[in-house]
């Protein structure tokens, strides 16, 4: 037996496909039916009627006036069948159109964050920045890693790590435009298209972003409220370069001076150089 999960995208519209065809298909046909019905009716009951009864005599009329009423019946039938047809079709598509729809934005997000994922991102830098290109117009990208994630998975388990990545994600979701879009690219790696940003303006939110997430505080499953930082860094064309690469290279390389610095002065307990363990800590009463 084939399961949901064996259907691709294309294979479940294709699918859909064949049942807007088949139940319009069966609508007509019946329509053509009654149709057919109407004028056999008509013309098989006149028939009968005229070898049986003189023309314009009471029996004739009345009979002809109860097969004309069946014939009329039968075409109203058919002109319902019409319209089911007709919105059968239009309710199939537009669940078609919705679904379409939905496995497009499957396509694009990423499950855990709900954010925009890798491949959806880089497609739509690609656009972007021919759109920039094209009305010479500037456009930023922020890069983003989180410091300490893999540490907080270790400490306290995937699950942790997950709620981290979802607050994250929320997070980025309410300090954006509309216009921006927001990705996770990887495990612990976001970044942010911004269209038409100057590079003053993009790292104003980097700045911004750095602030509030270092003060977001989160609180998983078993109570304990965890903290994160990010290193962050941002690359606008085009001084930064006319392609995905450069732009990405740029912001990627900018974010890795700001890891280094931190490495290079880390808190006073700490001597191995790597980022800091984020804080945890429980919640008034817990045990």
């Amino acid at each position: 037996m084939t399961k949901p999960s064996d259907f691709t995208p294309e294979r479940v519209l294709e699918v859909r496909g064949d049942l807007v065809a088949n139940e319009t298909k069966h609508a007509d046909r019946e329509a053509w039916l009654f149709r057919l019905a109407g004028v056999g009716l008509l013309m098989g009951g006149w028939a009968v009627v005229a070898t049986h009864h003189s023309f314009g005599s009471p029996a004739f009329l009345i009979e002809t006036i109860v097969l004309a009423s069946l014939g009329v019946f039968a075409f109203l039938a058919a002109a319902r069948a019409v319209r089911i047809a007709v919105n059968t079709e239009k309710r199939l598509r537009l669940g078609l159109l919705v679904h379409n729809m939905e496995l497009e934005q499957m396509a694009m997000q990423d499950d855990l964050t709900q954010l925009f994922n890798r491949n959806y991102f880089f497609e739509r830098l690609e656009r972007e920045l021919e759109t920039a290109k094209a009305f010479q117009r500037p456009l930023s990208v922020i890069a983003m890693d989180l410091d300490g994630l893999r540490k907080i998975n270790d400490a306290h388990g995937r699950r942790a790590g997950d709620e981290v990545l979802q607050n994250v994600g929320r997070f980025l979701l309410g300090q954006t435009r509309a216009s921006d879009i927001p990705a996770r690219l990887a495990g612990d790696e976001f970044a942010i298209i911004m269209p038409d940003t100057p590079a003053a303006q993009a790292e104003t939110l980097m700045t911004r972003l750095e602030k509030h997430l270092a003060s977001l505080n989160i609180v998983d499953r078993n109570d304990l409220t965890l903290t994160v930082r990010a290193s962050l860094g941002c690359a606008t064309y085009p001084d930064a370069g006319d392609s995905v690469d450069d732009v990405i290279q740029q912001a990627d390389a900018a974010m890795q001076v700001q890891k280094d610095e931190r490495r290079a002065s880390p808190p006073s307990d700490e001597n191995d150089g790597l980022t800091p363990v984020p804080p945890v800590f429980r919640r008034a009463g817990s045990s």
